[in-house]
């Protein structure tokens, strides 16, 4: 039997007289009680490139928006920050053109137009920020405006894409399926198409051509694709392909370069397994070929520079670059490129930048 005033062998010692929590920080000689501590201690809030490089986004002029987050312990908050090309090996928070600390984390950056920047934060936001403007401050005129805001989505939003032939033009997808599209041509932040159920499944990844701004793909990890055409009056979309045999998940997409043969009409999709299939959006409910590009970890990413077709891939994180023109043939491999890819941006014809966690910034040379 415990002896029934077994807290009186337990209790706080009446010598132990610690001081206010706000003196506790570093003090060794009162233990943490009640994590008095830890809430004692001021978090470190100062502006810095956090060890979470999570979104890298280019324009026209060879700027370069970047997005690092701190995801560790209970706060989890990032900053953004805008770079020139010759920057890019020496990037702080001192020599940014400039720089934003979110109260939240900052998942993509992307350039709508050369001056203006779409960021969707973790509390399901989209903003537009101006970057440059010599009318507001001509002695610098890289400085943030912002422009519009919406919180369109109920989750945080996993893909935003910008057409490239209507840079005011953008459409955005989270995981739960919702998808909209974005018209920037006023003076704010406005959803001209809606969706709220785009997919049964988990939504994956959404693709947009070069050549046009009326259709966009998404696919979801359910082996299924869709295309949508913005011109419909009513969200509408037409299933491109649907895995009968739930062997696929897709979990990339992108739209490939016109060429001459097959025009403006491929879909290459990357799915779990490390495999790329194309898809002509003439031909639905068939894919027209499917190639192993990696044995080990799943196609996270898929981008289009003309005929180079750049394929990245997490566990483990892998580079590779094939031309599509050429059979497919691999013209570049880089392994065990970061502990964790997440985004990658084609800084001219033959430079691919990836970043992630660990090996923040990586420059590949296609020669």
């Amino acid at each position: 039997m415990f002896p029934q005033r077994s807290s009186e062998l337990y209790r706080t010692p009446a010598t132990h007289q610690p001081p206010p929590a706000l003196e506790l920080a570093g003090n060794l000689e009162y233990p943490n009680l009640n994590v008095e501590d830890l809430n004692a201690r001021l978090e470190n809030l100062s502006p810095r490139l956090h060890d979470c490089w999570d979104s890298i986004a280019i324009n026209e002029h060879q700027h370069f928006a970047l997005a690092t987050n701190r995801r560790e312990g209970r706060h989890w908050w990032g900053m953004f920050f805008g770079y020139a090309r010759n920057q890019i090996n020496r990037m702080t928070v001192d020599t940014a053109h400039f720089k934003l600390q979110a109260e939240h984390t900052v998942n993509i950056v992307r350039y709508a137009e050369n001056n203006v920047l779409l960021v969707a934060l973790g509390d399901t936001r989209l903003q537009a920020w101006s970057t440059y403007s010599k009318v507001t401050n001509p002695q610098e005129p890289y400085n943030l405006s912002l422009v519009g805001e919406s919180f369109a989505h109920p989750t945080p939003i996993s893909h935003l894409s910008v057409f490239k032939a209507e840079q005011r033009r953008a459409v955005s997808g989270s995981a739960d399926g919702s998808l909209n599209v974005w018209d920037l041509s006023g003076a704010d932040l406005a959803s001209v198409y809606h969706s709220r159920s785009a997919h049964t499944d988990k939504l994956t990844a959404l693709a947009t051509p070069s050549s046009s701004s009326d259709k966009f793909v998404t696919c979801d990890r359910g082996g299924c694709a869709r295309l949508w055409d913005v011109r419909a009056a009513a969200p509408s979309s037409t299933c491109l392909y649907a895995d009968q045999s739930h062997l696929l998940s897709f979990t990339a997409a992108v739209w490939a370069a016109p060429t001459e043969l097959q025009g403006g009409n491929n879909i290459y999709l990357g799915d779990y397994d490390g495999k790329v299939h194309t898809l002509d959006i003439r031909v639905p409910k068939k894919l027209s070929e499917t190639r192993e590009y990696f044995d080990k970890g799943h196609v996270s990413q898929l981008l289009i520079n003309g005929a180079y077709l750049a394929a990245m891939s997490n566990l483990p994180a892998e580079v590779k670059v094939v031309n599509v023109l050429a059979e497919h043939e691999f013209i570049y491999k880089h392994h065990d490129t970061h502990t964790r890819l997440t985004d990658a941006v084609w800084a001219d014809d033959t430079t691919l930048i990836t970043i992630g966690h660990g090996r923040k910034m990586v420059t590949h040379s296609i020669k």
